[in-house]
């Protein structure tokens, strides 16, 4: 039954990597919204803008060790 725990695992990790890409996602939306303002705040923006990358980093990080 060790075939259950390996694919048990990698659901998990495909779990993970929904949620990561949902981040993403969120963030991206978030910072197009900001953009769209007559006076984006810069903070969020960088703020939004780092939270995006580190998302974008771990799903392809995910990726590449499928």
């Amino acid at each position: 039954m060790a075939g259950f725990g390996v694919a048990n695992e990698r659901l998990r990790a495909l779990e993970e990597l929904e949620r990561e890409i949902g981040a993403s996602l969120q963030s991206a939306g978030s910072v197009i919204l900001e953009l769209s303002k007559e006076k984006p705040q810069e903070r969020h923006l960088d703020r939004q803008a780092a939270q995006f990358g580190a998302a974008v980093a771990k799903v392809e990080a995910e990726l590449s060790a499928q």
